[in-house]
C-alpha cells in the first residue's frame, strides 16, 4: 500500500466509495489536497489494525489456507486445464478457450462502466485468493494488469478449531504416533508452522518428522514464496487409507513449486 503512487489515491477512493455511498467519507476527503499525507495516514491505520487484530492469531491460519489454495489451483491447471481452473474459482467466471468473462450477480453493485475488454496478452491475469469475498471480484482497469480475487478453499476452517485426527493402531505402530498423525493431517497442503500450531508443538519437531515422511515417499512438498507446503503423496494416501488418486497429483504439487 505504501508503494502506491500518491496521484492514484483519490481516483481509487472515488471508485471505491462514490458508486455505493455517493461520496468519499469526509475524513478521507479532507486529505484530497495532500495525497502523499493521505496515503501515509491510511497505511498507518491499516498497519495498526494488522498488528493488533490479525497478525498474532488470524494470519498464521489464513496464510496456510491461502497458500494451500494456490497449490491446489496450480495442480488443477496442470491436470485439467484453464477451463476447469476458472470455473472452479467462482460461478461468476466463464472461459471459452480465448476469453475470460466475469459476470456480475443480479442485484449486486454494478460499476458505472460495467464492461471492460482488457487484453491479457503480454501481461497475463493475476489470480489472488482471499478470505473476504463470496465470489470472484475484478480489479480491472484498462491502464493496469488485470486482477481477479476469488474466495479461497478451506474458509470454513477459519472459524473452527481443527482437531487432528487420531491414527489407527496399525498406522501408529508402523510410523509412530507423531508421524502417523501428521500423515493424516496432510489431506490438504499445510505448512510446518500451521501443523505445529495445530499440534501444539515446535515447528522444529514437526520439521524433523516431515523430513522422515518425505524421505519415505509418503509426502511431497511445494515451495510458495518463503513457505514450504507439505501434502500426502499417492503412496501416503494409500497408507492412510484414502481413496486412490491418479499419479499426476503427486507430480503436480512438485511442478507447482517451479511454476
Amino acid at each position: 500500500m505504501r508503494a502506491t503512487p500518491p496521484e492514484r489515491i483519490w481516483t481509487g477512493l472515488e471508485r471505491a466509495f462514490v458508486g455505493i455511498d455517493g461520496a468519499v467519507p469526509e475524513r478521507l476527503a479532507r486529505g484530497r489536497d495532500d495525497p502523499a499525507g493521505l496515503l501515509a495516514e491510511i497505511a498507518d491505520e491499516f498497519e495498526a489494525y494488522w498488528e493488533t487484530c490479525l497478525a498474532p492469531e488470524w494470519w498464521p491460519r489464513a496464510r496456510s489456507v491461502l497458500e494451500a489454495d494456490i497449490v491446489y489451483r496450480a495442480r488443477t491447471l496442470v491436470e485439467r486445464g484453464a477451463g476447469a481452473l476458472f470455473t472452479g474459482l467462482s460461478n461468476r467466471l466463464s472461459w471459452d478457450g480465448r476469453r475470460l468473462v466475469i459476470r456480475w450477480d443480479q442485484g449486486s453493485y454494478v460499476p458505472a462502466v460495467p464492461v471492460y475488454d482488457v487484453p491479457a496478452t503480454g501481461q497475463g491475469v493475476l489470480l489472488a485468493p482471499t478470505c473476504f469475498a463470496h465470489g470472484a471480484l475484478s480489479l480491472i482497469d484498462p491502464t493496469l494488469p488485470p486482477w481477479i480475487l476469488y474466495p479461497a478453499r478451506g474458509l470454513a476452517t477459519m472459524a473452527e478449531r481443527v482437531v487432528p485426527p487420531p491414527p489407527g493402531p496399525a498406522l501408529e505402530r508402523l510410523l509412530g504416533a507423531p508421524r502417523a498423525r501428521l500423515l493424516l493431517m496432510l489431506g490438504e497442503p499445510a505448512s510446518t508452522t500451521e501443523l505445529a500450531r495445530l499440534l501444539g508443538v515446535t515447528p522444529g519437531a514437526v520439521s524433523q518428522h516431515l523430513k522422515v515422511l518425505l524421505d519415505a515417499g509418503l509426502t511431497s512438498r511445494a515451495r510458495h514464496g518463503r513457505s514450504v507446503l507439505y501434502g500426502r503423496s499417492v503412496l501416503g494416501d494409500s497408507l492412510a487409507g484414502m481413496p486412490a488418486r491418479s499419479s499426476g497429483g503427486d507430480v503436480t504439487i512438485r511442478r507447482a513449486a517451479g511454476s
